[in-house]
């Protein structure tokens, strides 16, 4: 009796390759960047560097995966980030350290209800709303510090930007992995988290339901507020300056490292691991095209070739998955 062979199934290949495209793209890259720079990128040292680098990033990208998820964005990010950043370095230099903190995570809250509660409450498109609003918040960083770059000396400040836990483990590490834990657990074990992928999947359909949709997005904002308070104080201590232009295009990467991870930009599709996956390969890329000494204009070109093959992956992926469904039923 003869025993017929399977065919390979490239369609299953194909769908699994997709729903893990981003950790996919990240072992290349890796694999890549080891071979290209001769062995230096596995390097002790230059590891910690990438993490780093990819700190900032992975922490906007916490609060781009609740945002985009329910429905909206928000360009205002870069801008909000280095406002947060002169908050924290003025009120550090007139109050104890902790108060200095919490002002600096108080006025990205408050920028982040400015901008849920407009987008929500006046029904304005956040794209554009958020456009605005990142002028505001450039011009307010810019009047309070008067366009001077603020030099920081407190030791307890660059020790959350440079310090190493038990002396190997960055400290901007050990801030982000916490809130991965924290954005994790937002998303899939809470009924806020419930609410976000119900908003941004279908706003008629959860209204119905009952959930409280205008809420939703506004604490989405919120977050995105917090997380980038988060990612000012880590840049702050990081750089050892606080500059009224420090976040300066930050937002398009966090995007990007979001999308490229598998967060949907149509919403209802959140994707907190991958997020991380899309941020380190930004960050790997970035410090491959620097062990190459390659310009910084030629880095700038690369990461927006990046965030258009991400756009165009998220839309190959999404028809790819419904063309599936629509053969299953």
């Amino acid at each position: 009796m003869s025993v017929q062979k399977k065919s390979f199934d490239w369609n299953k290949f194909w769908m699994i390759v997709l729903e893990n495209k981003c950790l996919v793209l990240l072992v290349a890259i890796c694999i890549a960047a080891q071979v290209v720079s001769g062995g230096i990128f596995a390097r002790g040292d230059n590891i910690s560097s990438v993490l780093r680098q990819a700190a900032i990033g992975c922490i906007l990208s916490m609060g781009y995966v609740l945002v985009l998820s329910s429905g909206g964005i928000d360009l205002s990010v870069g801008y909000l980030l280095s406002f947060c950043g002169i908050v924290y370095s003025q009120l550090s230099d007139v109050v104890p350290l902790p108060i200095a903190l919490l002002g600096g995570i108080t006025a990205g809250i408050l920028c982040g209800y400015v901008n849920g509660a407009m987008t929500v409450k006046l029904r304005l498109l956040p794209f554009i709303l958020t456009l605005g609003t990142a002028q505001i918040f450039r011009g307010c960083a810019y009047l309070m510090c008067n366009g001077i770059s603020r030099n920081i000396f407190n030791p307890t400040m660059k020790y959350i930007g440079q310090g190493l836990v038990f002396g190997f483990i960055p400290m901007t590490f050990v801030i982000f992995v916490s809130l991965v834990i924290v954005t994790w657990i937002l998303v899939n074990r809470t009924e806020f988290g419930r609410n976000v992928v119900a908003t941004g999947g279908n706003l008629e359909a959860a209204r119905v339901s009952g959930v409280n949709t205008d809420r939703t997005k506004i604490l989405a904002f919120v977050y995105m507020g917090l997380v980038s308070s988060f990612a000012a104080i880590v840049l702050t201590g990081r750089v050892a300056i606080a500059m009224p232009n420090a976040g300066q295009g930050m937002e398009m990467d966090a995007i990007a490292a979001t999308i490229i991870g598998g967060t949907g930009l149509a919403g209802g599709k959140p994707n907190v691991l991958g997020a991380i996956f899309g941020s380190l390969v930004l960050a790997i890329i970035s410090n491959l095209l620097n062990l190459a000494g390659v310009s910084s204009f030629w880095q700038w070109f690369t990461k927006g070739v990046i965030i258009v093959i991400a756009v165009i992956l998220d839309s190959v992926t999404e028809r790819f998955f419904m063309e599936r469904q629509k053969l299953a039923n």
